[in-house]
């Protein structure tokens, strides 16, 4: 009798264990959600930032001053980060996606379903506004050029010095365009030979370090190291603890006091996953609900702002007088293009998410 008891109370904590591991798996999951929803949400907030800023470095004479929060972080500038922050971001989002299982065939159609649709429909209402505000095309750019658009290469090629139609987006897209193909091959490299695929990468970094070139910081072999650490970094599976957490900020402040002259590309590098760890490590810390909404509100609009943000930062801006703006009246510049960027983005999203419903209903039908 006792053995025949023992069996559904041997079940029913079978049950239980299965539930619990169940929910620690959720639980998990909802935390790896939320650090990687963090360093996005940053990641965000140092572009818009930085092509804000950037208003007062291109007038002559420069005014650094009247930039919101400074220009560098650790002597790095923040729009390097910012850019570190992304890649990383971006393979290990990749990762926490496909480390099970990689469809080619799933996974390019949901890269061309992610990208393309909502970047043509911003690109479509900034190109026409364009068109109407300067009554016409802008004079002396090849019309075949409007191919980088439609490949969402423009300003990725604009980097390059070929002027063409870009109105929308940033070079990081067209980088971003130009690394998924690789993806499948890196992502099995990664979960059959991590070090080597570490090893290889950062010989070839090195490489271009050496014999560097002016266009060192966009091209893919000197950012794809941020990248596969990224990959990497979810690939073991492990948390940061404070002890990692720590020495990241002990490299951050030491590069920030250290009279050493360092490549800004390398320094880049290390700052980006240095800042990336310490993100992750407190985002254990940051449980108040009402922050981690935000953190995700910013992260699901995070690509719309990413279309809208420069046109938007222009617009707003140039009916002000940089030259006579306070200090505190730039913050308040700050604000209200964030204000007018999160609407836009958030009209965007919606306007793209309504049209590919639309789009795919047809298609069934």
């Amino acid at each position: 009798m006792r053995l025949a008891a023992a069996a559904p109370e041997q079940a029913v904590s079978g049950l239980r264990c299965s539930e619990n591991r169940k929910e620690q798996d959720k639980q998990m999951k909802k935390e790896r959600l939320f650090y990687l929803d963090f360093v996005r949400a940053a990641a965000t907030l140092l572009i818009v930032l930085t092509h804000y800023n950037a208003l007062f470095l291109y007038t002559n004479p420069q005014m650094p001053e009247k930039s919101v929060l400074g220009l560098t972080f650790s002597r790095v500038y923040i729009g390097d980060l910012g850019v570190s922050l992304f890649l990383i971001i971006s393979g290990a989002s990749l990762m926490y996606v496909y480390k099970k299982a990689c469809n080619l065939r799933i996974y390019f159609k949901k890269r061309f379903w992610g990208i393309y649709p909502m970047f043509w429909l911003g690109y479509a209402v900034f190109f026409f506004y364009n068109f109407y505000q300067n009554r016409g095309l802008t004079p002396g750019i090849p019309k075949y050029r409007i191919i980088y658009s439609i490949l969402g290469l423009d300003m990725y090629a604009q980097a390059f010095g070929q002027v063409n139609f870009a109105v929308v987006g940033e070079w990081f897209l067209g980088m971003i365009i130009l690394f998924y193909p690789f993806f499948p091959l890196l992502r099995k490299w990664a979960l059959s030979h991590p070090v080597s695929l570490a090893a290889a990468s950062a010989v070839l970094y090195a490489a271009f370090l050496i014999w560097p070139n002016p266009y060192n910081s966009i091209i893919l072999p000197v950012l794809l190291p941020r990248i596969i650490f990224g990959m990497l970094f979810i690939q073991s599976g492990k948390k940061v603890r404070w002890p990692a957490a720590l020495i990241s900020a002990g490299i951050i402040v030491l590069n920030s006091i250290l009279p050493i002259q360092i490549d800004s590309t390398l320094q880049a590098t290390y700052i980006g996953i240095a800042v990336f760890l310490i993100l992750v490590w407190l985002a254990d810390f940051l449980r108040w609900i009402p922050f981690r909404r935000i953190c995700g509100w910013i992260c699901k609009y995070s690509y719309a702002i990413f279309i809208v943000h420069h046109t938007i930062i222009f617009l707003v801006t140039e009916k002000f007088d940089l030259y006579s703006l306070t200090r505190f009246n730039s913050y308040l510049l700050f604000l209200c293009c964030c204000c007018v960027i999160f609407v836009a983005a958030y009209l965007l999203q919606k306007v793209h998410d309504r049209a590919v419903a639309i789009f795919r209903v047809n298609k069934k039908e």
